[in-house]
C-alpha cells in the first residue's frame, strides 16, 4: 500500500467537525450582468477597501443582513470541477475550522477574512468560478438574501472595466469570500453563479463536485464468475483468519462516511483500478498473477467526508461457502484498529494499492509482520471491503 500523499491529506479527531458545504450548478436565472460594485474593484492593490487583497462591502437586500467581500485570487479547489459541466464550486463555512481543508494555501489576507469572523452570528461563503482571460479574476455578489435559513445571492466573474486593458488569453480561476451576518444565521445556500462567458448555473447546498460514473476503474464484473472454488481452507494448524469487519450486507461502489451505513452513488465513491483495462477487447476487472492494481476512494459530495483509518478493510474470496478472508496468522493475534478519522476532502481521494500474490497482498497493509494469504491464491472473484466507512465494496475476477 502506499502512503498518504497531498491528495489524500487532512486527519481528523471526530466526524463531528465536519464542513458545512454547498455544491454547484444546475440551470438557474442569470445573475445581473454588472455584478456588485463594492468600490472601483479595477485595482488588485492592497489597500484593503477593494481589489483582490483587500474587502468589498455588498448590501444584502433582506432586512438585518449585512456582508463583506474578500478576494482571494486563484481559485483554492485544484479546481476538482469541470468548467464545462458547472459554472463554479462553493463551500458555506458555518464554524471556525470548518474549511481548513481549503484555505491552507490561501493568501494571508483570506485566512485573516475568516479568522476574524464570528461565527456566532455569521457565515462565510466561499465561491469560485471561471472566465476566458487574466483579467476575469474577481467575482462580485448582488441580491444577497437570508430566507427561511437558506443564503441566496447572485455572484458574477468580473473582468476588465475598459476595453484599453491589456488581458492574457488564459482560462483563469478566481475565488471570492462573501460574510453574511443575520439573525438567525443561514444553513444552506443556493447562488446563480455566472461566469467569465455570461454562462449562468445556480449553487445548491450538497451538490458533488465529482461525477461518478466519469471515475476511472469498475466497481465489480456484470456477469457471474467463471470459477468457485468449494473453499479457502489453510492447511496450517491453528491459523486464525483477520475477521470480518462489517456486518451483513455491504454497498457496491457507494456509500456513506465513518458511523454511516447508507449505500448508493455517494458521498463516497470505491473503485478498482488495473492497469490496462482500457484496451479493446480486455476484460476490464480481471487481473493477472503479479498485476498490480489499486484501490480508489473518492468524495464525490461538496462537502468534506470522515471516514476510519486505511487499515480498516478486508480481502476476501467468493466460495461456495460465502466470502472468505484471505489473510491471517499463525500465532495468537489482536486485529485492533484506532478510532482516528480521516477526512477526505471534496474531489480528493484515498489510495491503496496490491500486487496480486500473496506476499503484495500483505506488504505495506495493516498488521503485515503478522498476516499471511493461507492458503495460495486460487482462481476467482475477489473482493475488497472497506469498512472504516459505510462498508463499501468492489469486486475483480483473479485468472492466475
Amino acid at each position: 500500500m502506499t502512503d498518504l500523499t497531498r491528495r489524500t491529506t487532512l486527519y481528523g479527531i471526530a466526524a463531528g467537525s465536519a464542513a458545512a458545504l454547498a455544491g454547484c450548478t444546475e440551470a438557474g436565472v442569470p445573475a445581473d450582468e454588472n455584478g456588485t460594485d463594492g468600490g472601483d474593484g479595477g485595482d488588485s492593490g492592497g489597500d484593503g477597501n477593494d481589489g483582490t487583497d483587500g474587502e468589498d462591502g455588498v448590501d444584502g437586500d433582506a432586512e438585518g443582513v449585512t456582508t463583506a467581500v474578500q478576494q482571494v485570487g486563484a481559485a483554492l479547489s485544484g479546481p476538482s470541477w469541470d468548467r464545462t459541466e458547472r459554472r463554479g464550486f462553493c463551500v458555506l463555512i458555518t464554524e471556525e475550522g470548518d474549511a481548513s481543508w481549503l484555505l491552507g494555501e490561501a493568501p494571508e489576507a483570506a485566512r485573516a477574512f475568516v479568522a476574524e469572523t464570528d461565527f456566532a452570528e455569521s457565515v462565510v461563503l466561499y465561491v469560485e468560478s471561471v472566465g476566458p482571460d487574466t483579467c476575469h479574476d474577481e467575482i462580485a455578489f448582488d441580491g444577497v438574501t437570508v430566507e427561511d435559513g437558506t443564503l441566496a445571492a447572485d455572484a458574477t466573474v468580473r473582468g476588465a472595466e475598459s476595453d484599453d486593458v491589456a488581458c492574457g488569453e488564459a482560462v483563469t480561476y478566481s475565488a471570492a469570500l462573501l460574510r453574511v451576518t443575520s439573525d438567525p444565521r443561514p444553513d444552506a445556500a443556493r447562488l446563480s453563479v455566472t461566469d467569465g462567458w455570461g454562462e449562468t448555473g445556480t449553487v445548491r447546498d450538497g451538490d458533488g463536485i465529482r461525477d461518478p460514473e466519469g471515475l476511472a476503474g469498475g466497481i465489480r464484473p456484470d456477469h457471474e464468475p467463471s470459477t468457485v472454488p468449494a473453499g479457502f481452507d489453510c492447511d496450517t494448524e491453528g491459523f486464525e483468519r483477520h475477521p470480518q469487519g462489517y456486518d451483513g450486507d455491504v454497498n457496491w461502489g457507494g456509500g456513506g462516511g465513518a458511523g454511516s451505513d447508507a449505500g448508493g452513488d455517494g458521498p463516497l465513491a470505491l473503485r478498482v483500478v488495473v492497469p490496462g483495462d482500457d484496451d479493446p477487447g480486455s476484460d476490464p476487472l480481471a487481473i493477472g498473477r503479479g498485476t498490480r492494481f489499486r484501490i480508489e476512494l473518492t468524495n464525490v459530495s461538496g462537502r468534506v467526508e470522515y471516514v476510519g483509518t486505511r487499515g480498516k478493510y478486508n480481502l476476501e474470496l467468493r466460495t461456495e461457502d460465502g466470502w472468505t478472508e484471505l489473510r491471517g496468522t499463525d500465532g495468537d493475534a489482536t486485529f485492533g484498529y484506532t478510532d482516528e478519522a480521516i477526512g477526505v476532502p471534496p474531489g480528493e481521494s484515498l489510495e491503496w494499492e496490491f500486487e496480486m500474490t500473496e506476499s503484495g497482498l500483505v506488504e505495506g497493509g495493516p498488521h503485515a509482520d503478522a498476516l499471511r494469504v493461507c492458503p495460495d491464491l486460487v482462481r476467482g472473484r475477489y473482493r475488497f471491503v472497506f469498512f472504516g466507512a459505510a462498508d463499501l465494496a468492489v469486486a475483480f475476477d483473479y485468472e492466475g
